[in-house]
Formats: structure tokens, sequence, C-alpha cells
């Protein structure tokens, strides 16, 4: 069987901006990507105008980032641009090819743009979110989740959950969950489960017993010590890393995860706080919810690392 042949997307970026147009060609590189970005594509010697119309033309997808700088500059980057708008002109209405990315707080003003949804990469606590949305529509099975724990809003979880399209019982009953890829491992005595779609390796069980969330800091660290599975780069999920186990349906009827996983953990805790009162996000895998529960009441641990 030929392996699918990988989209080639295009960046377009004033050269004012490049720090974060690097930024997001090494993310998408970092998932795989075929990605043209003049100062990594272009060859010595090359005439790199004909290049770049070449690439423009060729590409499955034209990412156009939009700043204060770009769309008030005079020069090539706007030539990309009006090179990518006639190139839409030659698809199907319905075929995506200009992804527009606000990465400031600028005003786009041209009328043939303007017809484009567009979405924003800022503020910083915008940037995965606006990730993730561009490769929902240039890689569709490519999948992110955040790491770093922050405090979530009741609706922030609620744009999560749906983003994702992660089910919920209460939140999001229509979410479906993901298409995972596990696969089941024994390393070094330690049971683990290796998720292909997120890239997450999690304890395939977790805590023996409930525990207060400032107890599960101390196991936790016992974990790390003593490299559970050979690493001791585990961490507490973020809600957005422990929902992604969540599935629509119950496994023998009894708990919505895969029965590669152990039983006995039925809630977990999470390192995401709820704003405002900075309650602990929990995942109850019995019920089908998440939701935020006092720092004294009694939780399991299933950790997670990155394999990324």
């Amino acid at each position: 069987m030929s392996k699918r042949k990988k989209s080639k997307i295009f960046l377009s970026y004033a050269h004012e901006d490049i720090g974060m147009a690097k930024r997001i060609y090494q993310d998408l590189i970092n998932f795989g990507l075929n990605i043209w970005f003049d100062t990594e594509s272009l060859e010595v010697g090359q005439l790199w105008e004909n290049a770049i119309l070449d690439a423009i033309e060729e590409s499955d997808y034209f990412i156009a980032f939009l700043s204060s700088n770009s769309i008030t500059k005079k020069g090539y980057v706007q030539k990309e641009l009006k090179t990518a708008l006639n190139v839409v002109d030659l698809l199907p209405e319905d075929k995506i090819y200009i992804l527009p990315v606000r990465i400031d707080n600028c005003s786009v003003k041209n009328r043939q743009l303007k017809k484009h949804h567009c979405i924003n990469i800022f503020p910083e606590s915008e940037y995965q979110n606006g990730l993730q949305r561009i490769l929902q529509v240039v890689s569709p099975r490519t999948f992110i989740v955040r790491h770093e724990p922050k405090e979530l809003s009741s609706a922030n979880v609620n744009e999560m959950l749906k983003l994702h399209g992660y089910y919920d019982r209460d939140r999001n009953p229509e979410g479906r969950g993901i298409e995972h890829q596990y696969l089941f491992k024994e390393i070094v005595g330690d049971n683990v489960v290796i998720d292909k779609t997120t890239n997450l390796m999690w304890q395939q069980g977790g805590s023996e017993y409930f525990v207060k969330y400032e107890d599960s800091k101390t196991a936790l660290d016992v974990l790390k010590n003593n490299g559970f599975a050979g690493f001791n780069d585990w961490h507490f999920p973020t809600l957005e890393e422990a929902m992604s186990l969540m599935d629509s349906e119950k496994s023998n009827g009894l708990y919505h995860i895969n029965p590669l996983f152990e039983r006995h953990q039925n809630r977990i805790w999470t390192s995401d706080l709820f704003k405002g009162c900075s309650w602990p996000w929990i995942v109850f895998f019995d019920l089908g919810y998440c939701y935020g529960q006092n720092f004294y009441d009694y939780n399991y641990i299933r950790a997670v690392r990155s394999i990324k």
C-alpha cells in the first residue's frame, strides 16, 4: 500500500514577524507536516521569486500570518497573498486553501481576504488553541493537548471540550471522544499505556487508594524518584490530557475508559484548578464528566508523561 502524500503548506509572513513565523514553523514540523518556509526551503542560487510563486501554486494550504506589519507593508508579502487569492479562484468553493491567522490585534482590510474566517494565536493563552485549529484543517488526525497546568473557568472547560470533541455527560454529551491509538507495554516491570494519537504515556493503573490532593503530590514525587517505567518526568494530567481518555460509551457497562486501563481508578486528580476558588478539576470515569472539587476530598492518581 502506498503512503498517502503529505499536504504541502506554505507559510506567508512579514519578515518583521519572523520570530512568530519560526515558532509556528517548528511546531508544525514537529508534527511531521510538509512546510514550505522561505528561510528553510529556498536553496542556494535558486531564483527565489520564481520558487516562491511556484511553491504557492503547488501548495495545498496557504497560511497567511496577519499582523500590524504585514497588512500595512508594501512588498513581496502582498504579492504572495495576491497569488494565493488567484489560486482560490481556481478551486471548488468548499475547498479550504487560505488560512488567515492573526498574530496581533490588527484589522484585516483586504476585501477578498475578509471573506475567509480568521483565527487568532494571540495573546499567548490562545496560542495552543489556534495551533490546534490550524491542525484540524491541514492535518485532522494530528492532535495536541496542553501539558502545563492552569486555572480554568467553567466556560473555559466547555470551550475545550467542544474544541477537541471530548465527551462529558453534562457539558458536551454530543462529544464522541477521540480516535485513540493505544499500545500496552510493560517496561522494567511497570505497566503503561501509550496513546500515539496524543503522544502520551499513561500509568495503566495508578494509586491503589484514594488520596488527598496534598498527599497526592508526595505520591507523585515517589513515583518520579523511583523512575516508574524507567522515567522520572511523570506529572499529574491537565484536565485536557485526562479528558482525552474519556469515552462516550462505558466499557463492559462500567467506566467511560478503554478496558486497557485498570478499573480501580474511577476518578482522578488533575493539575488544573477551578478559576476563582482554585479547587482542582477531577475527572470521573464512572460518571462520565469532570468537576471542580475541594482539596480535602479523596481521589486516585493516574500519572502521565509526554513521549514527544
